[in-house]
């Protein structure tokens, strides 16, 4: 399953501004924890550089949130959903490298 077809899936859906948002690649990748989180971390970053864009890095922050938060969704699925969801906590926090 690749990233694009696990968001299609959520319920509610994805809004289509933030659909069509996510660059083909971003869909194409294979969906799990660390896929979303690396967009998530992706998405935060382009949020810090909104130098010359309008709203700044307000769309990115809001991809990342949404991403961080599929992530941990997708952390519940997982054999030990405590362990994953600590090591995104940490990641995300800045004790660990994304």
């Amino acid at each position: 399953m690749t990233v694009g077809v696990w968001v299609d899936a959520r319920a509610p859906g994805v809004p289509e501004a933030f659909r069509s948002w996510m660059r083909p690649v971003r869909c194409e990748a294979p969906a799990g924890v660390e896929a979303l989180a690396r967009e998530g971390a992706r998405a935060l970053a382009g949020a810090l550089e909104p130098a010359g864009r309008p709203r700044g890095g307000a769309f990115d922050l809001l991809a990342a949130d949404g991403f961080v938060t599929w992530a941990c969704e997708a952390a519940l699925e997982q054999a030990d959903p405590l362990e994953v969801l600590h090591a995104l906590a940490l990641r995300f926090a800045g004790c660990h490298d994304p």
